[in-house]
């Protein structure tokens, strides 16, 4: 009896073994794709993964999300070398710095891995592929957009960017004047003058308020910054000039909430993360399935964000900023008001 017992025990006891063993190799066979952000914490970083987990639960793969907990390449460098000996099958990476991350990126994609960059690039032969959210020329014609609309289709426009110094800042702003100059479509905006805000509040507010009252015709203010817009839009509803002077430009919805309902900031644009996120995704799971290479002229399958083209040099453009209203802007500040806190 007893031995009849013993193995019935056994019989059940193997049984279970072979079900466990089944169920991990399910859990294996799952691909793991780790999205790496330059820090931890970064809002902007959990918008993105908002939209990534969005995009992973529609594949039916694993994602690991993981960063430095200070913003530098080698804690950066150390994450891809711990990703690479848990043998995850695609990286994703905001690269926190251009050309130190490439060895290591380059030993991963030796394993196998796919690399996919996203936010901020790396060289590019340290990738397959890099999901831009806009380019220099979107970032800067979303605001010009706006502002002719705020200007029933044309009037004065000042200009407030960040440092005098600022690369990037300056190619957008760049931009915003060619496109007032030579597209027909825009040529009714006047642009008056460049004020440089130095990304602080006291500094943009000031400047915003020079230019009202240097150009008593001034219809609108666009800020390449997301202080330098808060601070003029303050500046407008201080010096009740809400309906005058409308502000518009690049901003983050939970900072802008009370500047947009005031009617200061009609509309404004930023690049959406969690549509980068959900982007980001969406492609590395192509690039892994080989359904692309990453070569200019291919298709990404995007899910909902549809085909999204792949052009020069391995770079994907998502395409035209997101804009922000009354409609919209208390849903998007409550969502990230909830990812910060």
């Amino acid at each position: 009896m007893i031995k009849i017992q013993l193995k019935t025990v056994i019989g059940a006891f193997i049984v279970v073994v072979v079900t466990l063993c089944g169920i991990a190799a399910q859990a294996q066979d799952k691909p793991r794709y780790a999205m790496l952000v330059r820090v931890l914490g970064n809002t902007a970083f959990e918008l993105a993964r908002v939209g990534a987990e969005e995009a992973a639960e529609e594949l039916g793969i694993e994602l690991i999300y993981t960063g430095p907990t200070e913003n530098t390449a080698e804690g950066q460098i150390n994450l891809i070398n711990s990703l690479i000996a848990q043998r995850v099958d695609a990286i994703m990476i905001t690269a926190n710095d251009a050309t130190a991350l490439t060895p290591s990126l380059k030993r991963a994609a030796q394993r196998g891995i796919r690399v996919v960059t996203w936010d901020q690039d790396t060289e590019s032969s340290a990738r397959s592929l890099h999901i831009a959210s806009a380019t220099n020329e979107l970032i800067a014609l979303a605001p010009v957009k706006i502002a002719l609309e705020l200007t029933d289709g044309g009037g004065d426009v000042g200009i407030i960017t960040g440092p005098a110094n600022s690369t990037t800042q300056n190619e957008w702003v760049d931009e915003m004047i060619r496109l007032t100059k030579e597209e027909e479509a825009f040529k009714g905006l006047n642009v008056v003058e460049v004020a440089y805000g130095d990304e602080r509040s006291d500094k943009g507010y000031n400047e915003a308020l020079g230019l009202v009252n240097k150009y008593p015709d001034l219809e609108s203010i666009v800020a390449y910054t997301s202080v330098g817009i808060a601070a003029a839009s303050q500046m407008v509803r201080d010096q009740d000039l809400i309906g005058k002077v409308r502000v518009t430009g690049l901003g983050f919805p939970n900072e802008m909430v009370d500047h947009v309902l005031s009617g200061a900031t009609p509309a404004f644009a930023i690049w959406n993360m969690i549509d980068v996120g959900y982007t980001t995704v969406q492609a590395t799971h192509e690039l892994v399935n080989e359904r692309i290479s990453g070569a200019g002229g291919e298709v990404i399958n995007a899910g909902r964000m549809g085909g999204i083209s792949i052009g020069a040099n391995n770079v994907a453009v998502m395409g035209e900023l997101f804009v922000y209203d009354k409609t919209n802007i208390e849903e998007a500040a409550d969502l990230i008001n909830s990812i910060s806190n």
